[in-house]
């Protein structure tokens, strides 16, 4: 990438992790025991006016990974480095569910106005503290990793 497109990926990057971390603070509950409304949802303005900068984040994050791939890494390095990542992305989905889902157990089980956790969705706004975090937050650079050093054995192949 030449400094002027680096430069912007910098600022991209920047503006996502921050927008990331603005959406986990802005949605956590309200920390109180009282879990009538949560925090509502007022951190999806950033990411709707700032999304062209989310996603030349993601482009970025994606070439320069697979250009870390075919420079840097061997083919089998490669698939070893991507089945590490998928382990860590599975990983991180089944914690993430499975935190979302005690969580609105918990919130059943406290408050009388809910009598089954399935009545709403693991994503909601008691639970956008557990979906927007830096464990996620890094999982979703994984996945951009993983689609950059695909995409580098397909071209190896190809040629």
């Amino acid at each position: 990438m030449n400094k002027i497109l680096m430069a912007l990926y910098g600022v991209s990057a920047i503006l996502t992790i921050t927008v990331f971390y603005w959406m986990n603070y802005l949605t956590a509950p309200v920390l109180n025991n009282d879990y009538r409304g949560g925090n509502g949802n007022p951190a999806l303005f950033f990411p709707v006016v700032l999304m062209p900068f989310i996603f030349y984040f993601l482009y970025g994050t994606i070439e320069l990974s697979m250009r870390l791939a075919e420079k840097w890494l061997s083919r089998k390095k490669t698939i070893i480095v991507i089945s590490l990542s998928l382990i860590y992305l599975v990983g991180t989905a089944l914690w993430t569910i499975r935190a979302a889902d005690r969580f609105r157990t918990y919130i059943v089980e406290t408050k009388e106005a809910y009598s089954d956790p399935k009545e709403f969705a693991l994503l909601n706004v008691f639970s956008n503290h557990l979906f927007f975090n830096p464990l996620t937050f890094f999982g979703v650079v994984v996945i951009c990793f993983v689609v950059g050093a695909g995409w580098s054995l397909k071209r190896r192949t190809s040629l």
